[in-house]
C-alpha cells in the first residue's frame, strides 16, 4: 500500500517513543510515527519485520506513509470481533474480561511462540505491549510493540539471521515478562484490597 499525505487525526494510543493514530481510510489500520526521540524505533521496526518471519503473535506491517506529522509506519489494527480496539493485558484484567490464570495461560502461549521463532524482545518488563484479542476462533495476545532490538547492532543483526541466537535472548525476556505479569497481578489484587475496605 502506498499511500502519500495521509492527514491523521484520531490518536488511540501513545508510548515514549511513538504516537499510535488510526488510519484515516482504512480502519483496520494504524500509524505509527515517531515522536522528537534519539531513537527511530519505526525504522529499527521496519528493519526486524522486514527480515524475520511473520508470526500470528506480531501485527503485520504494510509499509511506510506520509502523514501531516512526519513518516509513519502502517501496521495492522489489533481489534475484536466487535470492532472496538483490543485491551492490553493489564486493562483485561482490571475490567476482569479475563481472569488471572486466562492471562497467565495466554501469556505462556504467546511467549512459547516468540521463542520458537527467536523474536527479540527489547521491552520486556512491559505487558501491556500485549493485546488480548478477542475473536470468534477464541483469544489470543498479539505483541504491538516491544520486540526487536533496542538498537540495530551487529548482534542484533546475527540474532535476526540465526533465529537459534535470538532464542536466548527471548528465554530471558520470558523470564521478566513472567515475572511483570506477576508483578501486575499484585498490584491489581492491592488495588482491589484497598478499594473493598475502603
Amino acid at each position: 500500500m502506498a499511500v502519500k499525505n495521509v492527514v491523521v487525526r484520531r490518536r488511540i494510543g501513545s508510548g515514549v517513543e511513538r504516537v499510535v493514530y488510526l488510519h484515516p481510510v482504512w480502519e483496520d489500520i494504524v500509524i505509527k510515527i515517531n515522536r522528537d526521540v534519539p531513537i527511530d524505533r519505526n525504522d529499527i521496526d521496519y528493519t526486524y519485520l522486514s527480515r524475520i518471519e511473520t508470526i500470528p503473535v506480531l501485527p503485520k506491517m504494510y509499509g511506510w506513509v506520509e502523514t501531516q506529522l512526519g513518516r509513519g509506519l502502517m501496521f495492522e489494527r489489533i481489534h475484536d470481533d466487535d470492532g472496538k480496539t483490543s485491551l492490553n493485558l493489564v486493562e483485561a484484567l482490571r475490567w476482569e474480561r479475563i481472569t488471572i490464570e486466562e492471562g497467565r495461560s495466554l501469556l505462556q502461549e504467546a511467549l512459547a511462540a516468540l521463542l520458537k521463532h527467536g523474536i527479540i524482545l527489547h521491552d520486556d518488563e512491559n505487558v501491556n505491549n500485549f493485546l488480548v484479542q478477542n475473536t470468534a476462533s477464541g483469544r489470543q495476545l498479539i505483541l504491538v510493540d516491544g520486540f526487536g532490538p533496542f538498537v540495530m547492532t551487529a548482534k542484533a543483526r546475527l540474532r535476526m539471521r540465526f533465529p537459534r541466537l535470538g532464542r536466548e535472548k527471548a528465554l530471558r525476556s520470558s523470564y521478566n515478562l513472567l515475572a511483570a505479569y506477576e508483578k501486575e497481578v499484585q498490584k491489581l489484587w492491592l488495588e482491589k484490597t484497598l478499594l473493598e475496605d475502603a
